[in-house]
């Protein structure tokens, strides 16, 4: 591994503590290193807190390093333009006199998009682009759909036997996954901003939704397809939850959307599709209007086929355990309407991953 290599790695370590912490803010490292040493470091931990530049010189004058003359090695393309929040990070490299920029990506953020690093150049500082692009494009995925687009990341999450299976035909889904394989779903939610299902899961399980995880960063945002409002108003993800979102028909009864919001909840109302189901292609548009930036689905084969039909998702991850239940088992997927193989949904991208006797499958639609 070279130098550049070995320290862009690092940057990207750095960014990834910050995992489900930042929206709707991207994941950012930065490692400040002047002869061949390492002098400063540091991430992005939060949305409205210094980034990841500001850390790492912040970290480097905390140890009395010299930041005039440094090389900056950063995850992603910095900041050129004014925000809410915090200052343009390319004034403080300007200001810092750092001699050269790594960068491993651009910022897909049209207000930047190169404009940042034009601004290091006519300022006379030297960047490279691209080291590590990857891994770097990898970790902020969510970031670039929801920044370019508006819509959050959509990620469907199901478990299954070997032969597809979510539930036996009596219904009975307890328990398909292992304890290792329900800790990994608990952190896939600790990397999300909401996590969808629909209202049958609630009336069945009455989930709770929340992350069971030590060292866990705050929930995230329960949201219930419910297209004729049927949830309890004692349903726990009501209870446990300081806010959620209920995606109902634009015909609900407004008493029990009153009585829902005074409870908390934020009830968006949603035109229905030709097939009668809520419009999902609208809802991710009216949950990226809620900075919501990734959204995990979690819901049976009927909100998964939904979800899929309607060209939301982005990524799935299967689980298969080591169990066959048979045809009369209750498929992972409910109908596609799918006549020949050819019109089949291709994934991309595959990563597959051995969790003790169960195998996860990874891939992009």
């Amino acid at each position: 591994m070279d130098s550049h290599t070995k320290y862009m790695s690092l940057a990207l370590r750095l960014a990834k503590k910050a995992e489900g912490m930042t929206s709707p803010n991207p994941m950012v490292g930065a490692v400040l290193v002047k002869k061949n040493k390492i002098i400063g470091q540091g991430f992005h931990k939060k949305a409205g807190l210094p980034h990841a530049e500001i850390e790492a010189f912040n970290d480097a004058i905390k140890k009395r390093n010299s930041i005039n003359g440094a090389t900056l090695y950063v995850t992603l393309e910095p900041c050129c333009h004014e925000n809410k929040r915090t200052p343009p990070c390319v004034r403080a490299i300007i200001e810092n006199k750092i001699s050269k920029v790594y960068v491993a990506m651009l910022d897909p953020n049209p207000k930047v998009s190169g404009n940042g690093i034009k601004l290091l150049r006519k300022n006379g500082i030297k960047v490279e682009t691209g080291i590590l692009e990857d891994k770097a494009k990898e970790l902020n995925e969510a970031f670039t759909k929801y920044i370019t687009t508006g819509k959050p990341f959509v990620i469907l999450k199901l478990a299954a036997t070997m032969d597809g299976k979510i539930a036996a035909y009596t219904g009975d889904s307890k328990w398909i996954g292992s304890p290792i394989q329900r800790k990994y779903a608990h952190k896939l939610r600790n990397q999300v901003d909401g996590v969808m299902v629909g209202i049958e899961t609630v009336l069945k399980d009455n989930p709770s939704l929340n992350v069971r995880l030590s060292g866990k960063k705050a929930d995230p945002i329960p949201i219930v397809l419910d297209r004729k409002l049927r949830i309890p108003l004692d349903a726990n993800l009501l209870k446990i939850h300081e806010n959620q979102i209920v995606a109902t028909s634009t015909q609900s009864k407004s008493t029990k959307v009153e009585r829902l919001e005074n409870l908390g909840a934020t009830i968006l109302q949603i035109k229905e599709d030709k097939s009668g189901r809520l419009s999902l292609r609208e809802l991710v548009r009216k949950l990226g209007k809620q900075e919501i930036m990734s959204v995990l689905i979690e819901g049976g084969s009927k909100v998964a086929a939904s979800a899929l039909k309607s060209g939301i998702v982005d990524k799935v991850v299967f689980f298969y355990s080591p169990k066959i239940v048979g045809a009369e088992g209750i498929s992972m997927i409910g109908e596609l309407g799918i006549s020949t193989i050819k019109k089949s949904l291709q994934i991309k991208n595959i990563k597959i991953r051995k969790i003790k006797d169960e195998v996860m499958i990874e891939g992009y639609l």
